[in-house]
């Protein structure tokens, strides 16, 4: 019997930032819907809950520390991943950071630090997990942009402009991979309750309570996303229910503001 289009049974899986918020989400969603999921974060202690969350799934998985800057440790991560799994058929390059500043007051270690860690990473992400998928015979990435790519971001410009460059490298490397086996898609979430960006909002916002109420009646359903509801279309482009969809990015954000329908 064939398995139903949206399963990942039988698949592995490696979430980068898998500890927290979207990352979390998407590993253990992966994991109920059938795959083997490694995690990876800066923070181990941050990792070892969700291994146990998965393993308690009935699923295989492992963490490590890495940071996706840095190319060695992006690499050992998916040898690790296919030395002791046994392959590599998904890639979740979910690894972000940023800080809001106006752009004239973000410094250069400021604006590389998170073009490193949103692009670069990214970035790195892709061609390690690229090289292991065409070697043996196919594999699915997605990566995770924002909307902040997409419409850009007044008070994250470095951050925007990171993920833009996200959003056109998932479309280059679709195109680059399309007949080698390898699929690339982006989903670009909008705005999504996760404790890294509500402590990004609280630390630097005064008025962050009133700054949260004001980006919810911006979106179009009037209220901020749940990290499942970034996971369960990661789902779609992980599972062969998108086999034929490459190259290309989901936005994921509520709908547009009531006031751009206006008129």
């Amino acid at each position: 019997m064939a398995k139903p289009a949206f399963s990942l049974e039988g698949k592995i899986a490696i979430v980068t930032g898998g500890g927290t918020g979207i990352g979390k989400s998407i590993a253990i969603e992966f994991a109920r819907a059938g795959a083997d999921v490694a995690i990876c974060s800066r923070k181990l202690e941050h990792l070892e809950p969700v291994v146990k969350a998965i393993r308690d799934l009935g699923r295989r998985s492992f963490a490590m520390v890495v940071d996706v800057r840095q190319e060695d440790q992006v690499k050992a991560m998916v040898e690790r991943t296919a030395q002791e799994l046994g392959r590599l058929d998904v890639m979740v390059n979910n690894a972000g950071a940023s800080f809001r500043a106006k752009p004239e007051d973000i410094s250069i270690n400021g604006w590389n630090t998170v073009v490193g860690i949103n692009l670069n990473g990214v970035f790195l992400g892709c061609k390690w997990a690229g090289k292991q998928m065409m070697t043996q015979g196919g594999g699915v990435i997605v990566n995770i942009a924002s909307i902040a790519g997409v419409y850009g971001s007044t008070m994250m410009s470095h951050y925007g402009a990171a993920k833009a460059a996200v959003i056109m490298l998932t479309r280059e490397l679709g195109t680059a991979w399309a007949r080698k086996g390898v699929r690339v898609n982006c989903i670009a979430p909008g705005p999504v309750e996760t404790e890294g960006y509500l402590e990004v909002l609280t630390k630097t916002d005064p008025e962050a309570e009133k700054t949260y109420k004001a980006v919810a009646a911006r979106v179009g359903m009037g209220r901020w996303g749940r990290v499942e509801e970034i996971a369960y279309p990661c789902i779609f482009l992980a599972s062969d229910a998108s086999s034929w969809m490459t190259g290309e990015t989901i936005v994921v954000d509520g709908g547009p503001a009531p006031r751009e329908m206006e008129g």
